[in-house]
């Protein structure tokens, strides 16, 4: 976490690590941003993640980050309905 405007938001840099969570400088590093806003009587949540380059961001789209960051994503509305 690199930064947190609570209730409004919070930033982190995301990249890839070896088994002992040494970060790996030889692959992409986004720097994410998640934030939420009212909405409808409810909350809108916007999750942008910007890489350094167009080359970066395609590495990490041939390893399939849409399909994972969506799963992870798509596991938000579950746990808060259950409090966790």
């Amino acid at each position: 976490i690199t930064a947190v405007d609570e209730p409004r938001s919070f930033e982190f840099d995301d990249g890839f690590a070896d088994m002992d969570f040494n970060p790996n400088p030889d692959m992409p590093k986004a720097r994410n941003v998640f934030t939420f806003a009212e909405h409808e009587g409810g909350t809108r949540a916007t999750y942008v993640s910007t890489y350094a380059s167009a080359e970066a961001l395609q590495t990490v789209l041939d390893m399939g980050v849409i399909e994972g960051a969506s799963s992870a994503i798509n596991q938000i509305d579950g746990l808060v309905a259950s409090g966790g």
